[in-house]
């Protein structure tokens, strides 16, 4: 005869706890992990812009990729979209061209109260990446609301902000930005600049009467201290998304010299005031979330928050430095 001896009581719930214990110790390493994945991922999609923009520069004599379309002048075999009055209207123009001919999207109007610079500039290097549009690898792996956009770009959920047009272009906006010197001058006219922040507001841009997208790769003076792109908002580093202006948010970053990295921003100089350029003061910011309804929330809980410019402004434009030095006066403090 055999005898079977089972399991006892104590010994099962002895078992139990050390199971517990050990995805106690486990589970959060697998979470950070899996947020490091993401944050290659983001990173690996902010470099391929840069790319691009090697590619573009090489086709187009050392220009930077931007809108290029001018006014007044006929380039797109759809009639609405050519004579455009001024430079941010041809570059909306450009866009919608774009989104008409890559994406098949003949529904997409002309837009005329709008520019295509800090949510669309991804869509000029399409012929450099060769993606479809909407492009899954233009949104951060942790900005699921542009994602479900580009799942169903003919009837987002959630309903995208903005006019019945304006929603129709959400799901092909991307979640990188590209820095305002790269297709904005750094000139001055009757004491202002060829853009401005708008009233203080992180999401609107006050635009001047100079050409736009004329920017060159030979006028950045300090390739590897200079950001070209960023992610609008760091979703990586702390429990919730941050706007990239907060002192501890470390948005992913691409330099003019193709590295990425995520450096804090309060290590960053902090610009400058594009609406008064020869002051010595920088760029703040209101940041309200409220405006367009699916942006992180403050990180104080107040409807806004004044943050800094940062790279976004900074001083000296492409000559400037943001990381890894002093900020320096090139010409525009007076």
């Amino acid at each position: 005869m055999s005898s079977r001896r089972a399991f006892t009581l104590i010994e099962l719930l002895v078992v139990i706890a050390i199971i517990a214990l050990l995805l106690g110790i486990l589970l959060p390493s697998l979470a950070g992990a899996r947020k490091a994945a993401r944050r290659t991922i983001c990173i690996t999609n902010i470099r391929n812009l840069s790319i691009a923009a090697e590619g573009y520069k090489t086709e187009f004599k050392d220009a930077i990729g931007s809108y290029s379309w001018e006014p007044r002048r006929a380039y797109s075999r759809f009639p609405d979209l050519n004579n455009a009055p001024d430079y941010p209207e041809a570059a909306m123009n450009q866009a919608v061209d774009i989104l008409r001919r890559l994406a098949g999207r003949l529904d997409i109007p002309r837009l005329t109260d709008r520019i295509p610079h800090r949510h669309y500039s991804h869509l000029i290097f399409n012929d450099y990446m060769n993606y479809r549009l909407p492009e899954k690898a233009m949104a951060c792996p942790e900005d699921r609301i542009l994602l479900d956009w580009q799942a169903n770009h003919r009837n987002p959920s959630p309903i995208p902000p903005g006019s019945p047009a304006w929603q129709k272009m959400w799901p092909f906006s991307t979640t990188y930005q590209i820095v305002p010197v790269a297709w904005a001058e750094d000139k001055i006219r009757g004491g202002r600049s060829t853009v401005e922040q708008y009233f203080n507001d992180h999401n609107l841009f006050w635009m001047g009467s100079l050409p736009l997208g004329r920017r060159t790769m030979n006028s950045v003076n300090f390739p590897s201290s200079k950001v070209f792109w960023f992610e609008f908002h760091d979703r990586h580093s702390a429990k919730r998304d941050l706007f990239y202006a907060y002192d501890n948010a470390a948005a992913t970053q691409v330099f003019f010299d193709g590295s990425a990295s995520a450096n804090v921003s309060k290590d960053c100089n902090k610009g400058f005031t594009p609406n008064v350029p020869q002051s010595r003061s920088f760029t703040t910011m209101e940041y309200a979330p409220g405006i367009l309804g699916f942006e992180p929330p403050t990180q104080t809980g107040r409807p806004t928050d004044i943050v800094t410019g940062y790279y976004r402004w900074t001083r000296g434009g492409l000559r400037g430095i943001d990381y890894g030095a002093r900020e320096i006066d090139t010409g525009q403090i007076r």
